[in-house]
């Protein structure tokens, strides 16, 4: 038997915070989301919601649960009585829940804490969406052009210094990057966790110290072909999560300290790794040493790794000789402006709306 979950909250403006927080509580057990009335927001926080009542109504039905909207009325002891639920899931800012519900000594309530993050906070949203200048853009970056000149083009052409991006591409990759501007740039940390997807051209039989074509290469003279079963058997064993240790000439930081600066330093460091999941690794095409692969992971994968580690394993030596980023999350490049085509019409055209934005990434969590 499903135990009775109850999720407390205003769910004003929809956020990747309470799609998290909902989707751990559906794991427990069935939900029933007890919404804060109009009146009750009013009464209590002496403010008016950013959604009226029916259109958070709307909003949480859409993704499925169930929905008691609380009048101010509506007691704990009422809730009790009414709902009879198993177990109570608030937030470490509802600490007053935990205190009007352990009052009933004889309730046998389970109570749950989630810790919320600060990215996520309806009120940071609301002024984010109360300024019209803000937006984001989907950009393809080209190969030979590093992110932070993709940000001048944009700041120069919107005429402001607030303007940022989300994952790094370096000079040699090509493809999606995800700019922002005013104070649609808080937002940018949401994309950061969320999936990417990559185009990767993989040489085989060639070692470099930058894992790419842009370091010193090393022909491996020993290195012996092998078909296309032997490499499907192999890239199978790196799908799923596992840790991958990061290319030595990369920006990750050692003591505070980039590794590539160490590196060009001459001074040797043990690399960090980190928990990574390959999701899908499809082969485009394949002809021995020229790998076309596709590659979807989580946030934070190394494609340079990849490539260098699947060298290693097939015993010929890899390096990646071109990479384009084709997706985060549900953001693709295809619907990307592409950086030689931004001016100030085409940035008008090709905005995206801060409520679009969100809307995106709920509907790619709640998938």
């Amino acid at each position: 038997m499903n135990k009775k979950v109850l999720v407390f909250g205003k769910f004003d403006i929809l956020h990747p915070g309470h799609m998290h927080i909902l989707a751990m509580a559906k794991k427990i057990g069935q939900v029933t989301i007890v919404l804060e009335s109009d009146q009750s927001i009013k009464s209590l926080k002496h403010y008016s919601p950013y959604n009226d009542e029916q259109t958070r109504i709307k909003n949480l039905k859409n993704l499925g649960f169930e929905i008691f909207v609380r009048n101010t009325n509506h007691d704990a002891k009422y809730l009790i009585n009414n709902l009879q639920p198993d177990i109570l899931c608030i937030g470490e800012d509802q600490k007053y829940l935990q205190d009007t519900f352990s009052k009933f000594d004889n309730l046998n309530l389970e109570i749950i804490k989630f810790v919320k993050s600060n990215l996520y906070k309806s009120s940071r949203l609301r002024t984010i969406l109360e300024d019209q200048s803000a937006g984001i853009y989907l950009i393809d970056k080209p190969k030979g052009v590093n992110s932070f000149r993709a940000v001048s083009v944009l700041r120069k052409v919107l005429n402001t210094k607030r303007v940022g991006f989300s994952g790094t591409l370096d000079p040699l990759a090509s493809g999606l990057l995800i700019v922002a501007n005013g104070k649609a740039t808080r937002l940018l940390d949401w994309f950061h966790d969320l999936p990417k997807i990559y185009q990767a051209d993989v040489l085989f039989g060639q070692d470099s110290d930058t894992y790419d074509m842009e370091g010193k290469t090393v022909v491996n003279k020993q290195a012996k072909a092998f078909d296309k079963k032997e490499l499907e058997e192999t890239l199978n064993n790196f799908l799923g999560k596992q840790n991958q240790v990061a290319p030595i000439y990369s920006a990750k930081k050692v003591a505070g300290q980039k590794l590539y600066k160490l590196a060009r330093a001459g001074k040797v460091v043990k690399a960090p790794s980190k928990e990574i999941e390959i999701h899908e690794l499809e082969i485009k095409e394949f002809k021995y040493p020229n790998l076309d692969l596709l590659v979807s992971a989580s946030a934070g994968t190394y494609i340079r790794s990849l490539a260098h580690d699947l060298g290693q394993t097939m015993e010929t030596g890899a390096v990646l000789s071109d990479l384009k980023r084709i997706a985060i999350g549900d953001f693709m490049v295809k619907n990307a402006l592409a950086l030689e085509e931004v001016d100030k019409a085409s940035l008008a055209k090709n905005k995206l709306a801060v409520q679009e934005v969100i809307d995106i990434i709920n509907e790619h969590l709640a998938q």
